[in-house]
Parts: C-alpha cells; sequence; structure tokens
C-alpha cells in the first residue's frame, strides 16, 4: 500500500512535467563593514620661538581691540581669569567694541616670557606692564603675569584658557608680607653657616644682613657686637625684626627696599650676608662691591642641580668662586643638608669668601741729586 502511494506521489510529479522545485535558501544579508575612524591630523610643530610670538599676537589683538583675529584663535570655551573674576570671549569682544567707539587702544610691555611645551598642550607665561586707557585721557599702569593655555584642536592650536594675576613689586612685597604672617616654612634660628664663621672672626664691624626676613641673621650678628643693618622688601618682615631685636634688647637698622634698585654702596661693610636671598649675579657683583678690603661675603642657597625647573633659581657648582677670581675664598662646597627655607633636605651651595687688601704701593725711592756739569769752556784760539 506503501508503495502504491510512493508511484502515484512520482506519478503526480512527471503528469506536471518538471523536476521536483529547488529549496529555496535564505540569503544572509550583507556583513556591514566597519571603516576606520578618521585619525586627527598631528599637532602643528610649535617650538618655543612660535609659542611666544602666538601669544603675543593674541594679546595684540586684545590690545588693538582686534576682534576678527581674537576669536579666530581661541577655542569655543575660553575663558580668561584675573584674580577674582572671569571673562568669556563674549565678554572680552564686547570690551574691545567699547574701547574702538571711545578710540583708545591699550599698551603693553613684556619684561619677561618663558614657554612650555608638550604634545597636545603648550603654556605661555609673560610678565608685561600695561597701560590701561581711562577718562579723559587718564592712563592707569598694570603690571602682572600673563598666562595662555595652548591646545591642538585637530586642525590648529587655540587659546583655551588665559589668566592674570599681580605681579612687580607690590605683589612680591604682599607675597612675602602673607609668608611671613603665616610662617611655618623657614627656620627662625640663625643660620648655622653664618654662626661658624662669625666665630671665625676676630673683630666687629659693620654688617649687612640682605633679604633678612624675621630678622633671625640681623638680630644674632647684632647680640654678637656687630652694627648692623637688614634690608628687605616686606614691611611685614621689618614688624618683625624690629620686634626681635627689642626683645633682644639689641639694636638693629632696619631698611625697607628692593634689592633690585638699592644702592648698597661700594667698600661699606666689614660683612655681608646673602642667605636664602636668591642667585642673581647681578645682586652678587652688588653686594661684592660693598665688602671692605679684608670683608666677608656669606652665601647660602639651593644648588642649581636640585632646583631645576622650579623657577628658584641656583647657584652652579664654582660659580661663586668664578665670579669672586682674586677673593681669598675660605668655604665653596655643595651639601645635601636640611634647606633653612621649605624645611626639607636639598643639595645646598654653601660659600664664604674674604675680599683680599690691595697690596700697599710701592715706595719710590728718588735718585739722587748730582751736580749740574759745568758747561764746557770752548778753547781761546789765541792761546798756545
Amino acid at each position: 500500500m506503501q508503495l502504491n502511494r510512493l508511484l502515484l506521489a512520482l506519478g503526480l510529479l512527471t503528469a506536471c512535467g518538471g523536476d521536483a522545485p529547488a529549496v529555496q535558501r535564505p540569503v544572509p544579508p550583507p556583513v556591514a563593514q566597519e571603516c576606520p575612524a578618521p585619525q586627527p591630523a598631528p599637532p602643528a610643530e610649535l617650538d618655543e620661538q612660535t609659542l611666544v610670538e602666538k601669544s603675543k599676537a593674541l594679546f595684540d589683538a586684545i590690545d588693538n581691540n582686534d576682534a576678527t583675529t581674537f576669536m579666530r584663535m581661541v577655542g569655543p570655551s575660553f575663558v580668561l581669569f584675573e584674580e577674582a573674576r572671569s571673562y568669556s570671549a563674549p565678554m572680552l569682544v564686547s570690551q574691545m567694541a567699547g574701547r574702538l567707539e571711545r578710540g583708545t587702544k591699550k599698551t603693553r610691555q613684556w619684561k619677561d616670557v618663558r614657554a612650555e611645551l608638550g604634545p597636545n598642550a603648550a603654556v605661555f607665561t609673560g610678565d608685561a606692564i600695561e597701560q590701561v586707557p581711562g577718562e579723559a585721557g587718564a592712563t592707569s599702569t598694570w603690571e602682572g603675569w600673563n598666562t595662555i593655555v595652548w591646545v591642538f584642536d585637530g586642525t590648529d592650536w587655540r587659546a583655551a584658557h588665559a589668566q592674570w594675576q599681580p605681579g612687580g613689586v607690590d605683589a612680591e612685597r604682599s607675597m612675602w608680607n602673607e609668608a611671613f604672617r603665616k610662617g611655618g616654612a623657614f627656620k627662625t634660628t640663625p643660620n648655622q653657616l653664618l654662626v661658624d664663621t662669625v666665630k671665625t672672626i676676630k673683630t666687629r664691624g659693620t654688617a649687612l644682613d640682605v633679604s633678612m626676613g624675621q630678622g633671625r641673621n640681623a638680630v644674632f650678628l647684632a647680640t654678637k657686637g656687630w652694627k648692623v643693618t637688614g634690608i628687605d622688601l616686606s614691611d611685614e618682615a621689618i614688624r618683625q625684626a624690629n620686634a626681635a631685636a627689642a626683645k633682644a634688647h639689641t639694636k638693629l637698622t632696619t631698611v625697607q627696599a628692593d634689592t633690585d634698585s638699592y644702592d648698597f654702596g661700594v667698600a661699606k661693610y666689614d660683612l655681608v650676608t646673602m642667605i636664602y636671598a636668591g642667585s642673581d649675579g647681578a645682586l652678587v657683583d652688588k653686594l661684592a662691591a660693598a665688602v671692605k678690603p679684608n670683608g666677608y661675603l656669606i652665601v647660602e642657597y639651593f644648588a642649581s642641580e636640585s632646583t631645576a625647573g622650579s623657577g628658584i633659581g641656583g647657584f652652579a657648582a664654582g660659580e661663586l668662586a668664578a665670579k669672586l677670581a682674586g677673593w681669598k675664598i675660605t668655604r665653596d662646597e655643595i651639601v645635601d643638608d636640611l634647606a633653612d627655607w621649605g624645611l626639607r633636605k636639598q643639595s645646598l651651595v654653601r660659600f664664604v669668601a674674604q675680599k683680599t687688601a690691595p697690596a700697599p704701593a710701592a715706595k719710590t725711592v728718588p735718585a739722587a741729586k748730582t751736580a749740574p756739569k759745568a758747561p764746557a769752556v770752548p778753547a781761546d784760539p789765541m792761546k798756545p
């Protein structure tokens, strides 16, 4: 019976005229090929000089009220932060428009610029004196540090952030006033190099303590019989030094002044200290000139090898000895020790030198006087 059914089915297929229908297999959908994301262009080459020029050009655009150039150089989220206020790019453009209407421009004179480069970011810092126009032709002068952070956005370097903070003598004085009010970051006892050196000096005379701070070294010298003048930029330092001298029942002359412009005189002091007072070579020259013959210059500060990139400077090995060639150098070393400022172990330069007195001029012995020779008498032609 089953065989008959099979034969019947085959007959029907044959009768319909054709082979058995082919089985239709489902066609899989085409696989989407993932295209690699476009790679951003590498940052344009940027060296220090280019960074400085680009940064100055941005400030030139601001000062000259050139909003078009300014907007082309900044990114979409650019902001300028000045002390307690922030200014967006549209706000700065509005200020430019106001100056443009009044026909006024800012001027800027750069004193010091610095550049730091990274693979996708760069930082410009510069100290500038600005002349800002005011009412009725008046101008105000501001000195401050300007910072710009540049980033590469895939097509060009654009300014992402800028900042201004006060600079100059007033800002530095304010910073040191705050440091001396808070304390805690420096020793309040006399410098050990100074203590050790003074023990070897028999005679007492005039002494100058440069950047004396709260007076720890100046008062120490005064209690040892020196006639001391202490100089510092900070009025808070002057106040603390005078109070310390009064407490020690000793006399101290204090001068509030900037060491960059102060006249130290020539051959005026028997002892000059430059202890944690920076590493400015021009200041060393002025202090060396202020030391009397046979007087002493005492220096302690950070070695340049331990302060690289910090911005606080430092002396290289042998630098002071080379500058004071001809002096009698009694100590010139770099040691790892606890710094009076910062209170942590660092490489320190310790230097002591005595100015050699000029050799006395040799006495000249006048030549013995001889009687003048009698003039020759011409022969008498009439005598034989």
